[in-house]
């Protein structure tokens, strides 16, 4: 159970961390700061079901949308054709928070009912179990990242 309570505590952290999370680069987030779109991203192409490319709710309903496709591999491992997850057709930032919150906490229980064969098993892409959990973590800090670069571009924008 060792190896599971790290995962789960670097798992954990990517919410809760005072100051490298997403909750803290969420927190005070605006209606209009979360639908603003750097120019950089205007030519990206506007999947139906996710809000605007490179806007902060775009990356929340993106990651909302791995956090239940993540489960579902987890489910089903091992997994050679990817589920099909539909995206969350939520364009509204606090509903967009809710969401993948409760999509986490289900993703930590099924974490946690991991054992410590289970993540050397196979999952997926070529991963372990261990692998594709540790891939997840930092997929989720890596959009949190993006999160305060577009906070900043956003504070700093020529109006």
């Amino acid at each position: 159970m060792y190896q599971i309570l790290h995962i789960l505590h670097a798992f954990d952290e990517g919410w809760i961390h005072q100051c490298e999370s997403l909750r803290s680069v969420l927190h005070d987030v605006t209606a209009e700061e979360s639908r603003w779109q750097h120019p950089a991203y205007a030519a990206e192409v506007l999947v139906g079901g996710l809000p605007q490319p490179g806007t902060i709710c775009w990356h929340v309903a993106h990651l909302e949308h791995c956090a239940r496709h993540y489960t579902d591999i987890l489910r089903r491992r091992p997994v050679i054709e990817e589920p099909l997850t539909p995206p969350p057709g939520v364009a509204d930032l606090n509903e967009l928070i809710r969401n993948v919150e409760a999509a986490r906490k289900i993703m930590r229980e099924e974490i946690q009912r991991l054992t410590e064969v289970d993540l050397e098993a196979p999952c997926t892409r070529g991963m372990t179990v261990a692998e594709f959990l540790r891939m997840a973590i930092r997929h989720e800090t890596w959009h949190a990242g993006q999160i305060a670069v577009i906070r900043r571009l956003y504070r700093n924008r020529a109006r």
